[in-house]
C-alpha cells in the first residue's frame, strides 16, 4: 500500500477535535465526530491492505489478525497498565469497581456494550471514566471479526459483487442508525450494527480506488474538508448521532480520501508536517487523553482549570510520542528474531488474559474499600457518601414504569392520600416523603424523562408513551377519592428538546416550550382543584452544571472540606434561570416549593448540610440529601401554601 501523508493529516483532523471536546472546550462541541472520521479512515486503510493481499493471492486471515494485534494491543495494554496505579490511588470503591469492569470489557473488546449498559457518552459522569473512549476500539474490532471473511467469500464467488454488497450493507446499517437515533439513542451511539456503515464507507472508498472508478477532482477534497468542519460546527451533544445527519462529516471524510490526492490543495494542506506528525501519533494520543483528563478531574479539588487542561493536552502528545516510538513501532516493525508471529499471539493472549483477570478481581473485590485514601483514611470511610450516590428510583425499580402501575410496591400504604408524580426528579423525592418525621403515605407514579405535563411529551421515541402515561395518571387521580394531594416534580429537561403535542406536532424554542409547560401546569392544577385535590410542584434543586455529587466525594477523598463544592446562587445554569422564570409565572396559580429557597442561604447554594451531601450528580438529590429534606418536611409543609391560588 502506497503511503499517503494526507491520510495522516486527516487523522490529525480527527484526533485533535476529540481531545479538545473531551477537554471541555465549548468551541469544539462537535469534536466527538472525530471518532466517526477515524472509522472511515480505518475502513479505507484496512480494506486497501486486504484487497492488495487478495489481488496478490497473499490473503491470510492469520496474517490479518497478527497485523491487528501488532497495531492495537501493545499501546492499549501499555496505557491501561499505566492507568492502574492512579485508579488504585484515586478511585473510590464504586469507581474502581466500575473501572475493573471496564478493563474486563476491554480485554474482550466489548467495552462498547459495557458503556451502553452503564453510562451515556454525554453524561456528566462520563468525563470521569478513564476508559470510556475504548468503546470505539471495540466497534472496530467487532467489524474486523466479520469483514475479512465476508470479503474473502464474495471475492471467491464474484468480486464484482463487492461494491453492490457494500452499498446494501451501508444502507442497512445507516437505516438502523437513523431508526436507533429516534428510538434507542444510547444503544445507537455505542453498538456496532449502527456504526458499521461508517467503516463500510471507508471500505467502499478502497474498492472504488481498486476498480479505477475515482476520477481526479481538485475541489472534491476541499468540499469534503468543509463538510467535516461544518459538521463539527453544527453538531452538539443533542444532535442525533449516528443518523442521516452524520452523513455530513462521514461523506466529507470519504471525499477527502477520494479526492485529496497528491498535488491537490486539500492534500497540500493535510500534508503539512505538524498535522502529519500528529496523525502518526494519533492512536497513542487517543489512548492517552481520556485517562489523563479523567484522573485530573477526579484528583483536582476544583477540577482542572485552563492552564491545567493545556498542560494535560501537551502531556498527552508527549506521552503519545513516547508510546508511538517505544511501544507501537517496535511491535509493528520488529526484528523477526525477537518478535515472531507466534510470540505476538502469545503476548496478546497473555496480556489480554492478565488484564481481564485484573479487571475481574477489582470488580469482584468491590473496588477494594480497604485501600487508603490520599487523605490518609481508608476508602471504606466513603461508604456512606457512596451509598448516597446510588440513583433513587423511589420505592422500587418497578415504579419507574413504561406504563402506569398500581403495583403494591409503589405505595407506602393500602390507601394513601398523596401521589408522587413526574420523572426521575420526582423519584429522588421518594426518600423525602417516606422517611420524614411527618411521614407521608403516598403512591408513586413516575416515568423517566417524562415530566408531569399532560398533553405534551418530549424525545421523539418517547413522546406518545409519555402523553399516555400522564393521561392515565391524572385520570386515576381524579377517579380516586382518597387522593387529596399531588406532589409533582421534573428536571424540566423538556426545555432542551422539541416538544410534541397529542397530534405529533413538534414545538421548538425555549420560550414557546416554557409557555406550553406553564399552560399545562395551570390547567392541571385547576382540573385537580375542581375535584378537591391540590397540586404542589416541587422544583428541581439548583444546579451549576458541575457534578456536585462527585465533587463532594472528591473533597472527602482528598481530605478537604466538602463545602468547597458550594456555589453562588447567581451561578446556576441558564436552564435553572429559565425554570425560575417559569415558577414566577405560576405564582398565585399553582402551589410551588422552591428547593433553592431551602438549599441556598445568604446567596450560597449549599451542597452539604449537617454533614450530609445533598447531591448525587449534577442535579439529582442523594438518598441522604432527600432524607434530610424529609426531616425538614414540617418546614416544607408550611411553605406549600405560599403561592397557592
Amino acid at each position: 500500500m502506497k503511503y499517503r501523508a494526507e491520510i495522516d493529516g486527516l487523522r490529525a483532523v480527527a484526533v485533535l477535535p476529540v481531545i479538545l471536546f473531551h477537554a471541555g472546550m465549548p468551541q469544539f462541541h462537535g469534536g466527538f465526530l472525530g471518532v466517526d472520521i477515524f472509522f472511515v479512515i480505518s475502513g479505507y486503510l484496512i480494506t486497501t491492505i486486504l484487497v492488495g493481499d487478495l489481488d496478490g493471492d497473499k490473503f491470510s486471515i492469520v496474517k490479518f489478525y497478527e497485523r491487528r494485534a501488532r497495531r492495537i494491543l501493545p499501546a492499549l495494554l501499555f496505557v491501561i497498565l499505566c492507568s492502574l496505579p492512579f485508579a488504585w490511588a484515586w478511585l473510590a470503591p464504586t469507581q474502581l469497581e466500575d473501572f475493573g469492569k471496564s478493563v474486563l470489557s476491554v480485554a474482550f473488546f466489548v467495552s462498547n456494550m459495557f458503556f451502553w449498559r452503564h453510562s451515556g457518552y454525554f453524561d456528566v459522569t462520563a468525563e470521569l471514566n478513564p476508559l470510556l473512549h475504548t468503546w470505539s476500539l471495540a466497534v472496530e474490532e467487532q467489524y474486523y471479526i466479520f469483514f475479512p471473511i465476508a470479503l474473502l467469500l464474495i471475492w471467491k464467488i464474484n468480486r464484482r459483487w463487492i461494491i453492490p454488497a457494500l452499498l446494501v450493507a451501508i444502507a442497512a446499517s445507516l437505516g438502523a442508525a437513523e431508526w436507533g437515533s429516534r428510538h434507542a439513542p444510547t444503544a445507537n451511539f455505542f453498538l456496532a450494527p449502527t456504526r458499521f456503515w461508517e467503516i463500510l464507507i471507508g471500505s467502499l472508498c478502497a474498492m472504488l480506488f481498486r476498480e479505477g472508478l475515482v476520477k481526479g477532482n481538485r475541489w472534491g477534497g476541499l468540499l469534503g474538508f468543509a463538510m467535516i468542519v461544518g459538521g463539527m460546527a453544527y453538531f452538539t451533544a443533542d444532535t442525533p448521532n449516528p443518523s442521516l445527519l452524520t452523513l455530513i462529516p462521514v461523506a466529507g471524510t470519504a471525499l477527502v480520501i477520494l479526492y485529496a490526492t497528491p498535488g491537490t490543495l486539500a492534500a497540500q494542506i493535510l500534508s503539512v508536517r505538524p498535522l502529519v506528525w500528529i496523525g502518526l501519533v494519533s492512536y497513542s494520543a487517543y489512548l492517552w487523553h481520556q485517562p489523563m483528563l479523567a484522573f485530573a478531574r477526579i484528583r483536582m479539588p476544583d477540577g482542572p482549570g485552563p492552564l491545567a487542561i493545556g498542560a494535560i493536552i501537551v502531556a498527552t502528545f508527549v506521552l503519545a510520542w513516547i508510546s508511538w516510538r517505544f511501544v507501537e513501532q517496535p511491535f509493528r516493525h520488529p526484528s523477526p528474531a525477537w518478535l515472531t508471529r507466534k510470540r505476538i499471539f502469545a503476548f496478546s493472549a497473555v496480556g489480554l488474559a492478565s488484564f481481564g483477570a485484573i479487571g475481574l478481581g477489582l470488580a469482584a473485590a468491590g473496588g477494594l474499600p480497604s485501600r487508603q485514601m490520599p487523605s490518609g483514611e481508608p476508602f471504606s470511610a466513603l461508604a456512606d457518601a457512596e451509598a448516597a450516590l446510588v440513583p433513587s428510583v423511589g420505592l422500587s425499580p418497578a415504579c419507574d414504569a413504561a406504563e402506569m402501575t398500581l403495583s403494591p410496591v409503589c405505595r407506602t400504604a393500602p390507601n394513601p392520600d398523596t401521589v408522587l408524580w413526574g420523572d426521575s426528579y420526582a423519584m429522588h423525592l421518594a426518600p423525602a416523603l417516606s422517611s420524614s418525621p411527618s411521614k407521608i403515605d403516598f403512591v408513586q407514579h413516575t416515568k423517566s424523562s417524562c415530566g408531569p405535563f399532560p398533553g405534551i411529551g418530549t424525545i421523539k421515541s418517547k413522546w406518545e408513551a409519555c402523553i399516555k402515561f400522564n393521561d392515565d395518571v391524572i385520570e386515576w387521580i381524579l377517579s380516586n377519592d382518597d387522593i387529596k394531594t399531588v406532589y409533582a416534580s421534573s428536571s424540566f429537561s423538556q426545555l432542551q428538546f422539541p416538544l410534541f403535542d397529542r397530534d405529533g406536532r413538534s414545538v421548538t424554542g425555549t420560550d414557546r416550550i416554557a409557555d406550553l409547560i406553564v399552560d399545562s401546569l395551570i390547567a392541571t392544577s385547576a382540573r385537580l382543584k375542581a375535584h378537591g385535590k391540590t397540586l404542589i410542584l416541587i422544583s428541581s434543586p439548583p444546579r451549576n452544571g458541575e457534578n456536585l455529587g462527585q465533587c463532594h466525594m472528591r473533597q472527602i477523598m482528598i481530605g478537604l472540606p466538602p463545602s468547597r463544592c458550594d456555589f453562588p446562587r447567581s451561578d446556576t445554569t441558564p436552564m435553572n434561570k429559565t425554570i425560575d422564570r417559569i415558577l414566577d409565572r405560576l405564582d398565585g396559580k399553582v402551589s410551588v416549593i422552591r428547593l433553592a429557597d431551602h438549599l441556598c442561604k445568604a446567596g450560597t447554594c449549599r451542597t452539604v448540610i449537617d454533614g450530609v451531601g445533598i447531591y448525587r450528580d449534577d442535579g439529582h438529590l442523594s438518598i441522604a440529601g432527600a432524607e434530610l429534606l424529609g426531616a425538614r418536611m414540617i418546614e416544607l409543609d408550611s411553605a406549600m401554601g405560599q403561592g397557592a391560588p
